[in-house]
């Protein structure tokens, strides 16, 4: 070298010097600029279940009933998904693996750590901020577990990468889950072939990590893995960790303003600091990238539902009629998937033929006898918001004529239809909660079948004409009783459901109206008494209960009222009438 040389650079030392002084003050305080030199994580993203500010955790009522953790009103327990592909391959067994991760909460993306957080001294509790509308970010940490491989498939949808569902509240463990893209990868765009498998054996601990103006509250999450042979995943492989929030581990987010997370991962674990930091940025695979979020403060919409209900009583069910006959009656030309109950099927008769029901021997001007039981049916819909469901009553007196005389009434507690005494009575002639091969949830179908015997019909109906009724003793028994041209008119409609009383139950003395009353009506000698049924006289002043729900709205439930009546020899002569009123309560 020449003497020129050495003189020019002796004397540019001091310059030189400085230059290097400033440029090593610029870069050492970013922890993650060893990262930098190498791979950085990419297409990375943080999700919030909420965005509000951790003050704010009620819903627009302004109580919890509807903000539980997790959910999108709760910012003080809100749960964290980050994402992002590695761009170092781990998957070696024999080369560099994954023991470690670290996500490092601050205010700014690069430099020293700040504390999220607009408490003013930050001594005090994000509880005792709250009616100061303060909060300061907050890792809460208790008992917490990763997700097992037993439950991955429970809470993680495998095809998509996405979670199904979240722990709930009350859960004790199950607090994160870190997953990866195991097959798909190589294709983009096309996702017909992307699994996603659990990555296990990660241990999570908290720590306060900050350097300036701490908030004395964690803010640093490092997840350990203890496996074998650790985690690994080849170059470009998305990654998921999932941080879900329950009562008790949660990410309470601060009150204002933006904030960052900071993310590595390391290659080595300090096994003689088990506590914070675990971890040394000289092992730092990929990171020295932060991911950024804001705070809102949500935006509160207040409008009203007002009560609502439809209920309707009458002696048609329009979805028996026919196309013809659906007119005719008055309920119109348009097939609804729930239209109310009609009072007649004579719409010219408004007087006598409203809601008025005949019940005795067809032949003989619809008289009781000693030898048989006689039944007719009515009809009640019912329709309402309440969310605490309804319960439907009836009021009524047992037949009597002008001058006192009465028939006795079967009493609150049900009994069998027995020929020759003295009996009225009612019940739901629906089916079981099985009925149809239906499960229980779309159960207690409306059982449109009536008792016939050779043309003589024992159980006479208004709507007796109806297209769609179906006789105990047809060919067909287990036929729904709904006519063709109803269902062709609501085919394909996602709101219409098969006629059913579910979810109202009926009570216990009044739900076994479906079946025969009489013993051998048709002389096949196989139709035993198949039904019971009850009337408490009370109910007068008192109504009694026959079906109730108290669990959720009441969406077009239907019921098939039958009643039934029997005389004595020593029953007096006589006109006699009732009247049965139905009356729906709702539950707010």
């Amino acid at each position: 070298m020449s003497t020129y040389t050495l003189k020019s650079i002796v004397r540019r030392g001091g310059l030189l010097a400085a230059a290097f002084a400033l440029f090593a003050a610029a870069v050492i305080p970013a922890a993650s600029t060893y990262a930098d030199a190498l791979n950085p994580l990419t297409d990375r993203s943080l999700s919030l279940s909420s965005s509000s500010p951790g003050w704010n955790f009620k819903d627009g009522s302004g109580n919890s009933t509807y903000a539980p953790p997790n959910s999108g009103a709760n910012g003080q327990k809100a749960g964290n998904t980050f994402s992002f592909k590695v761009s170092t391959d781990t998957s070696n067994t024999a080369g560099t693996r994954i023991h470690a991760m670290t996500f490092q909460y601050c205010t700014t993306s690069a430099g020293n750590c700040i504390g999220p957080g607009d408490i003013v001294d930050h001594t005090q509790s994000n509880a005792d901020n709250v009616a100061n509308k303060k909060s300061d970010l907050e890792i809460v940490t208790s008992n917490q577990s990763e997700l097992g491989s037993g439950d991955f498939s429970t809470y993680v949808d495998a095809n998509k990468g996405t979670v199904k569902q979240v722990p709930a509240a009350s859960t004790v463990g199950k607090n994160y889950v870190v997953y990866y893209q195991s097959a798909g990868v190589s294709t983009p765009g096309d996702t017909s072939d992307d699994v996603w498998s659990l990555s296990p054996d990660w241990v999570m601990s908290t720590a306060e990590k900050q350097d300036l103006n701490s908030t004395n509250k964690h803010n640093y999450i490092t997840l350990v893995n203890t496996g074998t042979n650790a985690a690994g995943f080849a170059a470009g492989t998305p990654v998921k960790v999932v941080f879900f929030a329950t009562d008790t581990n949660y990410i309470t987010n601060p009150g204002s303003s933006w904030f960052f997370v900071k993310i590595n991962t390391y290659s080595a674990v300090d096994a003689n600091d088990p506590t914070d930091p675990q971890v040394n940025p000289l092992d730092v695979i990929d990171g020295g990238v932060t991911v950024a979020n804001v705070m809102n403060q949500s935006i509160q919409i207040t409008t009203k539902v007002l009560e609502t209900m439809d209920f309707s009583v009458g002696t048609v069910d329009p979805n028996t009629l026919s196309a013809a006959q659906y007119t005719t009656a008055g309920a119109g030309s348009t097939r609804g998937t729930c239209d109310r109950i009609l009072m007649t099927m004579d719409p010219s008769n408004t007087t006598a033929g409203v809601n008025t029901l005949k019940m005795g021997n067809q032949d003989g001007e619809f008289s009781l006898e000693t030898a048989h039981t006689y039944s007719t049916h009515s009809y009640w819909r019912l329709s309402s918001n309440s969310s605490a469901g309804a319960t439907v009553y009836y009021s009524g007196n047992t037949l009597s004529n002008t001058v006192g005389d009465k028939i006795d009434a079967i009493g609150a507690t049900k009994a069998q239809p027995h020929v020759g005494s003295e009996q009225f009575g009612l019940a739901i002639a629906n089916g079981d909660g099985s009925d149809l091969n239906a499960p229980s949830s779309v159960g207690y179908k409306v059982n449109y079948k009536t008792e016939t015997k050779s043309g003589k019909v024992y159980e006479y109906g208004a709507d007796d004409a109806a297209a769609g009724l179906v006789a105990y003793n047809a060919a067909s028994p287990t036929g729904t009783g709904l006519d063709t041209a109803f269902l062709t008119a609501v085919s394909g409609n996602a709101s219409y459901h098969t006629p059913q009383l579910y979810p109202l139950i009926p009570t216990a003395n009044y739900g076994d109206g479906a079946g025969t009353v009489n013993a051998d009506y048709d002389g096949s000698g196989s139709d035993p008494i198949t039904t019971n049924f009850a009337f408490d006289e009370g109910s007068q002043t008192i109504p009694v209960a026959i079906a109730t729900e108290d669990q959720q709205v009441v969406d077009c439930v239907t019921a098939k009222m039958r009643y039934v009546a029997n005389i004595a020899a020593t029953t007096p002569a006589g006109i006699y009438t009732t009247k049965v009123n139905y009356i729906a309560a709702p539950q707010y």
